[in-house]
């Protein structure tokens, strides 16, 4: 019966006495033993390199298990060459071993497909790396357009920066002409000033000077009108319009005398808290003929704020402007009522003085309502410096005055006053 002989029995199995063609069968068997354990030992060599050589894990794992298999696989062929009866047996439980570790990294090998599916290919990574050229490129054109904006960017910054030097240049000579035209203009106020001061003094002392001739010709005309008969009705009415004339002048220079006290700045000394009352009762006393002939009925509250820091030479002119306006320009058709209240209004201690008069048309006559010597009523005598007085106190006293008039209901003025306390309050 038939044997089955293994390729390794196969040299044990050629007697001695076989033929020659037995014997080229065992040269090439053992040629063929031969490049087999060269070329696995050799793809062994190769993928154990390139395992060293590989950065990758997976790559490394997959090359070390290949070449663990190829090992194993050229060992086992070297056996080939040492079989005999004595080696036999530990040969094969070695193959038997080889095996079993060949087998091992062969499952190992397996369970790293997926990892191994996952590594592009050569075509994928072409197509990576060609999509990467392009990003590179767009990136590199975006870093150009980008470097022609930031050159842009800093050529118009330049630009700018040029136009900003210049123009604060520009600017800082305006400045320079501007702090010449404003010393100009300050030496021309300070001549203006001084101008005007002049005038003042002129003024005052001018109108002072002249009372005193004036009260001589009163005495004069006086003493004549005593030497001449005084039933004679010509002398009489001559002498009446000496006497009118003669206290026109003497109202004027009172008048002169008051604008030209109100243009010169007010010493801090002369100034203290003044209560409206006590001044209102010296301008009523100084009225109380002319407010005992007009039937006036004043209606005072100064509850509110009883008293204000001022001068009280000033808040009894201007008190007594106020009050012989409104009985000057009362409506005889009905009892003149005035009305005087004092209130805080915002860093203001206001003063209202309000009458039923016949009113001011201030429409028509607003923007002259302050001015110097201006008068918009005939029928009664007047100056036309009261409302100019008041006006220049307040501004004087950092105040301001306003008026609301209705023709034929009367007119209100609204003077306000700095508060003193309350401005002191707040710097403090």
């Amino acid at each position: 019966m038939d044997r089955t002989v293994l390729l390794y029995q196969l040299p044990q199995q050629i007697p001695s006495s076989v033929s020659a063609k037995a014997k080229g069968l065992e040269g090439l068997f053992l040629a063929s033993e031969l490049l087999v354990v060269t070329a696995f030992l050799m793809v062994a060599a190769i993928l154990f390199y390139l395992t060293f050589k590989r950065e990758d894990r997976e790559r490394k794992l997959v090359l070390l298990l290949f070449g663990v298999i190829a090992l194993m696989g050229g060992i086992v062929h070297l056996f080939s060459f040492w079989v005999n009866d004595r080696w036999l047996e530990p040969l094969l439980i070695v193959k038997l071993v080889l095996g079993l570790i060949a087998n091992v990294a062969a499952i190992m090998l397996f369970k790293a497909i997926p990892n191994l599916l996952a590594i592009p290919s050569l075509r994928q990574l072409s197509r990576n790396n060609a999509a990467l050229r392009e990003q590179i490129e767009e990136r590199q054109r975006i870093e150009l357009a980008l470097q022609e904006s930031k050159q842009e960017l800093e050529k118009q910054v330049q630009e700018r920066s040029a136009q900003w030097i210049t123009a604060n240049r520009d600017l800082e000579e305006e400045i320079k002409k501007r702090q010449r035209a404003e010393k100009k203009l300050m030496a021309k106020n300070y001549q203006l000033i001084k101008k005007n001061a002049d005038l003042d003094d002129f003024v005052y002392y001018a109108s002072r000077d002249l009372k005193g001739p004036v009260l001589n010709v009163s005495g004069l005309v006086e003493a004549i009108r005593e030497d001449l008969p005084p039933d004679n009705p010509e002398l009489n009415q001559l002498f009446a319009r000496l006497d009118d004339s003669v206290a026109r002048i003497h109202r004027k220079l009172n008048n002169l005398t008051e604008v030209s006290r109100i243009q010169k700045p007010l010493e801090e000394s002369k100034m203290d808290m003044v209560p409206f009352v006590e001044v209102l009762a010296q301008v009523k006393a100084r009225l109380a003929e002319h407010l005992q002939t007009s039937g006036a009925d004043l209606q005072v509250d100064f509850s509110a704020a009883p008293e204000v820091f001022f001068s009280k030479d000033n808040l009894f002119s201007l008190l007594y402007n106020l009050l012989s306006n409104s009985i000057k320009y009362r409506e005889p058709q009905r009892p003149l009522q005035i009305f005087l209240s004092s209130a805080l209004e915002e860093g203001y201690i206001v003063l209202k003085v309000q009458d039923n008069g016949i009113g001011i048309d201030i429409t028509k006559y607003g923007p002259q309502l302050f001015s110097l010597f201006r008068r918009f009523h005939d029928h009664v005598e007047g100056s036309g410096v009261g409302l100019y007085i008041i006006k220049r106190i307040m501004e004087n006293n950092r105040g301001k005055v306003e008026v609301e008039s209705v023709i034929g209901e009367g007119t209100t003025f609204r003077l306000y006053f700095v508060n003193h306390l309350k401005a002191t309050a707040t710097r403090v």
